[in-house]
């Protein structure tokens, strides 16, 4: 069920299971393999629907693996209902909480954006340095489209105010951040994501450290730079080719020639003419 899939916990569960040397059944013909966004996955495992996704339950152990920072999944099947479960721990790296420090100390407003329970979001907020205000949690890929969103809009609203605008910056590496990439105004994928995810971004980094984000907003910043440099350049090089022409054109115009002081005007040989 989780080996087609592309998202990076479906490749946590099939190295862990190759870690754990699980055997996978040979004589079970999986069809009609379908992602379901912000969910899960299903598919027919030969005349039955198999479900492997998020789904909620009850049972006070699942509760206790979000509480401490894991992303919980069930397993049911047509006509049997939920048959197990599983957790996934996010291994958070270790420069995560120096890294959002420094954002924070740079005046960066950081917001975490997830699909995991709200214990499970939490858990990791806390221990990376982010209050429970700045935790969104639950969210299908609407759900983080329409934050991004949001977020966008209210910046848009200050700058008609004559406010300072500010940047939106999406960060994410999984299929459900893609319409939420595209949306921001700034969009980083992180290495090792979704290929969707990375063709969606702005920028790409080469791996998952979350340091060069720096060097993202260097770059940003730099371009940037660049941009306003290159519109100054180009209305300096009209506006002086518009002086070039209108100086050379009054070269066109009727002279006069000052004699003794007076004003001489040519005249034509008529009769009528007078100097």
């Amino acid at each position: 069920m989780e080996a087609p899939a592309s998202h990076p916990l479906s490749d946590a569960i099939v190295k862990g299971a190759a870690n754990e040397q699980a055997a996978i059944p040979t004589n079970l013909e999986l069809t009609n393999h379908t992602l379901l966004a912000g969910e899960g996955i299903t598919a027919m495992i030969g005349d039955k629907r198999v479900y492997v996704g998020n789904k909620s339950s009850s049972d006070e152990s699942v509760y206790g693996w979000a509480q401490a920072g894991g992303t919980t999944g069930f397993i049911s099947m047509e006509g049997e209902g939920i048959i197990g479960a599983y957790c996934v721990a996010d291994k958070i790296r270790g420069e995560a909480k120096s890294v959002i420090n420094s954002l924070k100390k740079m005046g960066i407003d950081i917001t975490m954006l997830t699909g995991d329970l709200r214990p499970s979001a939490i858990a990791i907020g806390n221990e990376i340095g982010l209050d429970e205000e700045h935790i969104k949690s639950e969210l299908l890929p609407e759900d983080k489209l329409n934050e991004i969103r949001n977020k966008v809009s209210r910046q848009k609203e200050a700058e008609r105010c004559w406010k300072s605008k500010q940047s939106v910056m999406m960060v994410g590496d999984g299929v459900n951040d893609g319409p939420a990439l595209a949306l921001a105004d700034v969009s980083v994928a992180m290495g090792g994501g979704s290929s969707l995810a990375m063709e969606t971004a702005d920028i790409t980094l080469m791996d998952s450290n979350l340091e060069k984000l720096f060097t993202s907003f260097a770059l940003v910043v730099s371009l940037m730079f660049a941009g306003w440099g290159s519109l100054w350049a180009a209305i300096a090089s009209d506006v002086g080719a518009m002086l070039i022409v209108t100086l050379n054109g009054m070269k066109l115009l009727p002279s006069t020639r000052s004699e003794n002081g007076f004003i001489a005007k040519e005249t034509r040989n008529t009769p009528d003419a007078e100097v």
